[in-house]
């Protein structure tokens, strides 16, 4: 699944210049939750979302002077993002951003690493839609569900492998045994978050009916 195939498009703009009314009345009017800001070429060179107009209201009501210290330079720019009316002086910038082949999970770790709730999708120095977190977790919900070969020896092997590919976890450290669907863990590891985190893995694999869990803890001695 590729940002493309996600994204909300057409999306309304408004240029870095215009009022930051114009920019309420745009984040309330979408369902996306933010507005792209765009120059006169069209490029894009900000976004301002729910997060930046609501700080701007909360720090609005503080009128204390900036003081003469060494964080003035600081204060000053929180000074002009909380009391000026221009989007461009409002707007977050510089733009996290993800290309139209980005991968869902691709777009899920731009979020997530940049704590953000919309993600930009541009083209060619254009803007060509935008994703925000509720879109992807809609589309995820969506994708049919993945099918594990049946039977209970494809259902081992698939344990196994996750197993070692996610937690490097390999058979001698912990075994798993499947009977009817039903995966049950034996070994042992360090400590009770690995027994916790074996248990996950297996019961993520598509097709398992349900863990036993019978890894123990080693012993500190």
């Amino acid at each position: 699944m590729l940002a493309k195939d996600i994204m909300t498009t057409p999306v309304t703009t408004i240029d870095e210049g215009h009022n930051v009314r114009e920019a309420v009345e745009i984040v309330n009017a979408s369902k996306i939750g933010a507005v792209p800001v765009v120059d006169g070429e069209g490029r894009l060179t900000g976004i301002v979302s729910e997060g930046d107009l609501l700080r701007r209201v909360a720090s609005s009501w503080a009128r204390r002077a900036v003081p003469h210290t060494r964080d003035r330079e600081d204060a000053l720019a929180d000074y002009v993002k909380a009391r000026s009316w221009r989007v461009k002086d409002v707007m977050s910038t510089p733009v996290v951003s993800a290309t139209p082949n980005a991968t869902a999970s691709q777009l899920a770790e731009l979020l997530q690493a940049h704590d953000i709730k919309h993600l930009p999708v541009v083209e060619n120095g254009r803007l060509a839609g935008m994703i925000s977190r509720r879109d992807l977790m809609r589309a995820l919900l969506d994708v049919p569900r993945q099918c594990t070969a049946s039977g209970d020896e494809a259902l081992g092997t698939a344990v196994r492998s996750r197993l070692e590919a996610e937690l490097e976890i390999t058979a001698p450290i912990v075994k798993a045994t499947v009977s009817d669907g039903i995966v049950t863990l034996r070994g042992e590891v360090e400590t009770e978050l690995e027994r916790s985190a074996a248990r996950v893995a297996a019961e993520s694999v598509r097709g398992v009916g349900g863990v036993v869990n019978k890894i123990t803890l080693a012993s500190a001695w």
